[in-house]
């Protein structure tokens, strides 16, 4: 374009900058703002232009035909949402900066329907809670069939059975955490805690970050 510079910089596009291509769910927040700045034709006709090449507001508006007040106007809704970026500046023979805009990911997917490429916590914690769920009832098994009954001495001739007190609550709740049942739930609740710390800070942390700053 002959009002820049000649020897004007060649900016690195999209995959020269190794960037990651944004999934976004219509259900996120940031889906309303996105799916509203590439509403428009001629946003997205700047966008696709913006992914082939990093260029400046008055380029694109030579190449689309359009003001560059126009051109600027989309642009800054885009910045808004978050997919396209100013990347470094060029100045033209008057000496005025220009601002070169370029996308901020490699590829812009928009699903709906489909399965979220980034764990669930409210899916894990919920899986958490059913396997609490089924270790309790197999320890409350183990303490029903590994519990020994106390002997009761027989009574003697003509003496009236001896009659036993019901145990109390926290009598029961007692002798079932020191029986086999409170040893299989200790274990199956320690062991499920251990493998969701496990994942969250090894799977759905690096994953969010990573969603976050895609």
């Amino acid at each position: 374009m002959s009002s820049l510079l000649p020897l004007k910089p060649t900016p690195q596009t999209a995959s020269d900058r190794s960037l990651e291509p944004k999934l976004v769910d219509f259900e996120d927040e940031s889906a309303e703002q996105i799916i509203s700045a590439v509403s428009s034709t001629t946003a997205r006709r700047i966008l696709s232009q913006i992914y082939a090449e990093p260029t400046t507001a008055s380029e694109i508006a030579t190449e689309l035909n359009s003001s560059v007040q126009n051109i600027s106007y989309h642009l800054d809704r885009l910045q808004d949402a978050d997919l396209v970026a100013v990347v470094e500046t060029w100045y033209s023979e008057q000496g005025r900066e220009m601002d070169v805009y370029a996308p901020t990911n490699s590829a812009l997917v928009l699903f709906a329907g489909a399965e979220r490429t980034s764990p669930s916590l409210k899916t894990a914690l919920s899986r958490v809670f059913g396997a609490v769920g089924l270790v309790g009832a197999v320890s409350v098994l183990a303490h029903t069939r590994r519990s020994v009954p106390t002997p009761v001495s027989s009574p003697r001739a003509g003496a009236s059975p001896v009659q036993q007190p019901d145990p109390t609550m926290w009598e029961t709740l007692g002798t079932f955490a020191t029986g086999p049942g409170g040893v299989v739930l200790g274990i199956g609740i320690f062991l499920i805690l251990l493998f969701f710390v496990a994942w969250y800070w090894g799977t759905y942390r690096p994953a969010r970050n990573h969603a976050h700053s895609a």
